[in-house]
């Protein structure tokens, strides 16, 4: 596979620009199935998975981040932007100069395979860099899905997105999960239920968890819903 053609960018009304800067909001995040990333690692990481349709280097970083953009990038285009303009796409405090345009993981709770193992649910967490690190936790502990009840912060926010360390797209993530479809959930797959609460709580090494476990951490400061724990095994 040939290396992308390399274009430059030296205006703000750009439309990858303005593509870029509407992709800050989440209803343009979900309508197009995209999200920003920055950072070479995590573009490096995407990149090479296939996730990535498009990258912008910074123009004074340009003869050290261009060897980066590999031919094993599965890219439709790369950019090298002027840095003025790179300034307004660029979010992380002390940036390395290189932002991808990555496609959503597309998942389907009702085609979605259950195997034995760990689960987590999130009801209500709120803060996106707490999520990022839970995702990236999750990952490392080898979990084998994450279920986002609805009123949980969006995944590909950039904080979370940043927090997480390209982890994303390592494990299943679904959003915006009723309380219907995750009861129907954990009964269709027999899998057993173990809230995080300060009332009535045990060590969690002095429990027997089961083959298929999920377990359910709540809102930073409200915990898990009453509706919530109500409908949990343990």
């Amino acid at each position: 596979m040939e290396s992308p053609k390399i274009d430059y960018i030296q205006s703000k009304d750009n439309k990858t620009i303005k593509h870029i800067i509407s992709l800050q909001q989440r209803k343009y995040r979900q309508k197009f199935g995209e999200y920003t990333v920055e950072g070479i690692r995590t573009v490096t990481d995407l990149g090479k998975k296939g996730f990535l349709r498009t990258i912008l280097i910074r123009e004074s970083k340009r003869s050290e981040l261009e060897p980066l953009v590999q031919k094993d990038f599965t890219i439709s285009s790369v950019y090298v932007v002027q840095d003025p303009i790179f300034d307004k796409i660029e979010h992380s405090v002390n940036g390395q100069g290189i932002l991808g345009i990555a496609k959503k993981c597309i998942t389907d709770l009702h085609s979605f395979i259950v195997e034995d193992g760990l689960y987590i649910a999130l009801d209500g967490v709120q803060d996106p860099g707490n999520l990022g690190t839970i995702i990236r936790t999750a990952v490392a502990a080898g979990a084998k899905g994450i279920f986002l009840l609805k009123g949980t912060v969006d995944p590909y926010n950039e904080k979370c997105v940043r927090s997480t360390m390209s982890a994303l797209c390592n494990i299943p993530i679904f959003e915006d999960i009723t309380l219907s479809e995750f009861y129907d959930f954990i009964k269709d797959n027999t899998i057993k239920t173990y809230v995080t609460s300060l009332d009535n709580a045990k060590p969690y090494h002095t429990i027997s968890y089961a083959k298929r476990t999920m377990v359910i951490l709540g809102n930073e400061g409200n915990g898990v819903s009453k509706e919530i724990i109500e409908m949990c095994d343990q």
